[in-house]
């Protein structure tokens, strides 16, 4: 485990590099996260420090394709045909990914399924707050799970049939892969609930959906499109 020093000391670095945009280099061994939960440590100090409450819990696919959660934040939240800056987005993944409002509280324990008042297509733009991207999982998770931002289509009931999701640059309509959402969004429910549950009206995110898409350029387009749903998109500049 982390000394209390060094707790303190890796949050306020990571903490100024989340606000400010000061890149970081990697921590130095007596800062590094020995396991999860000096990870979710870090990332709940983090939060403290600069005054963030959550709106929600976010599951998204880190660096090495593990999954990894952290917290949703309401002001990184934009709307359909945002235009995003890759000089701040560092190591950017984008993929695509769903929003879930929760219609009652997921409570700690419990293992029914989430109640789900409304979801949201969305585009889950990663990011990282280090000069050369996360040296692991945990460096990731304390990076708040690598969160950048999520750009977020119309709100819509949950649909009756299954849907198809398609991460697309540029134009086309391809049919899509299958993927089952209430499995998705029970998995999410899960880790939630492992963090210490959420009241109703919070939000749970599953990124991941589509192929991640690496090595953004400045001009792209990318559309998450979900049959049944709906779509969403974003510019990269």
């Amino acid at each position: 485990m982390l000394r209390q020093e060094a707790l303190e000391r890796v949050v306020a670095n990571m903490a100024d590099a989340f606000e400010n945009g000061h890149p970081l280099e990697a921590l130095p061994a007596e800062l590094v996260p020995s396991d999860q939960d000096d990870a979710e440590e870090v990332a709940g100090g983090i939060l403290v420090r600069l005054g963030f409450a959550p709106c929600g819990v976010r599951l998204a696919p880190a660096a090495d394709g593990s999954l990894v959660s952290g917290p949703m934040l309401e002001a990184r939240l934009l709307d359909d045909g945002a235009r995003l800056s890759l000089d701040i987005l560092r190591h950017a993944r984008a993929s695509a990914a769903l929003l879930m409002v929760l219609g009652e509280a997921l409570e700690p324990g419990a293992t029914t399924p989430p109640a789900i008042a409304a979801i949201h297509p969305a585009l889950d733009v990663s990011a990282s707050r280090f000069t050369q991207g996360p040296a692991d999982r945990l460096a990731e998770i304390a990076d708040l799970a690598g969160l950048g931002v999520l750009v977020l289509g119309k709100r819509r009931p949950m649909p009756s049939a299954p849907s198809r999701v398609a991460l697309i640059e540029g134009e086309g309509a391809p049919r899509g892969k299958a993927f089952d959402i209430h499995a998705t969004f029970a998995l999410a429910a899960a880790e939630a609930r492992r963090l210490g549950g959420l009241p109703a009206g919070a939000v749970l995110v599953v990124a991941g959906l589509g192929a991640p898409v690496v090595g953004l350029k400045a001009g792209a387009r990318l559309t998450a499109r979900f049959s049944g749903i709906g779509k969403v998109s974003a510019q990269f500049g």
